[in-house]
């Protein structure tokens, strides 16, 4: 009988509900900050603020082979036959290839895929979410894995910043862009496309960027039966609550998510103030 496991990178658990599966595991990126080295998951979200307010060098790093390998081996041990790897987008990190790195030491028998969708952390969330529903209904492995190609063929993250340098500093951003942000004061709106991170729109108000979220969404709903939508708001309540309200009073079928959360590596990335939408269709 089959038993189905989910491993995700830490960069994902972005929402609770994600917790609350027990088939769920998690392999951990790092934040090094000056000196010391950190799991993700141990450092809380106000002491990573604090170390963005200070501004400490903080540097990032993908789980090893070795991580990946040691969770499979706990998949094993606990009875599972196969396990669905999802992790963020191979363009951005290494951690996809660390993980086909630890399959490849795989000696027991155990089934494993492994997937890097174009999309990251919140994201991926939103459509790990999905995947994980279909497992807890009892479905097969192929319905699972065919669930996981359905929903992750045409996902979005898009999003304004208050700061470009972060991007900069991390290697997402050439300096040019993140200094024409900072220089000129617009609104920098920044779209994972084929898993990649680009500035796409510079614009001069935070309500052209919501407009900008809402002509996203108004595309998928005309394409897609089943929109699901997460709005992330990073100190920014007051627009991702305006964001919210216009979604709702657009957009009557959508299922909605709201976070207000980023992972401590995605935090050293984009730092700690912006709001945006990511989506997942079906």
């Amino acid at each position: 009988m089959e038993k189905i496991g989910l491993l995700v990178d830490s960069t994902t658990m972005t929402r609770h509900d994600l917790e609350e599966y027990p088939f769920i595991k998690q392999v951990q990126l790092k934040v090094h900050v000056d000196d010391e080295h950190f799991d993700e998951k141990d450092i809380a979200q106000e002491d990573m603020l604090r170390y963005l307010k200070e501004g400490r060098k903080l540097l990032t790093s993908q789980p090893s082979p070795a991580e990946f390998l040691n969770a499979f081996k706990e998949f094993h041990k606990e009875g599972y036959t196969h396990v669905i790897t999802i992790v963020l987008s191979h363009k951005i990190s290494g951690t996809y290839q660390s993980a086909l790195i630890g399959k490849s030491m795989i000696d027991f028998d155990i089934i494993v895929d492994v997937h890097s969708p174009n999309s990251a952390s919140f994201g991926v969330a939103l459509g790990v979410k999905q995947v994980a529903e279909t497992i807890a209904h009892g479905n097969s492995y192929d319905k699972v894995t065919g669930k996981y190609h359905n929903i992750f063929k045409n996902p979005t993250v898009v999003f304004t910043l208050g700061d470009l340098m972060n991007l900069f500093r991390g290697g997402r951003l050439s300096r040019v862009q993140a200094l024409l942000g900072k220089i000129l004061r617009v609104k920098p709106v920044i779209e994972m496309i084929d898993g990649k991170l680009e500035l796409v729109k510079k614009e001069r108000t935070n309500v052209a960027c919501m407009e900008f979220f809402l002509n996203k969404i108004e595309q998928y709903t005309a394409k897609y039966k089943k929109v699901y939508l997460d709005i992330i708001n990073i100190d920014m309540l007051e627009w991702g609550t305006k964001l919210l309200e216009e979604v709702k009073t657009k957009f009557a079928k959508i299922d909605i998510h709201l976070t207000d959360y980023l992972s401590p590596v995605f935090y050293t990335h984009l730092g700690d103030k912006g709001f945006g939408i990511a989506i997942v269709a079906e």
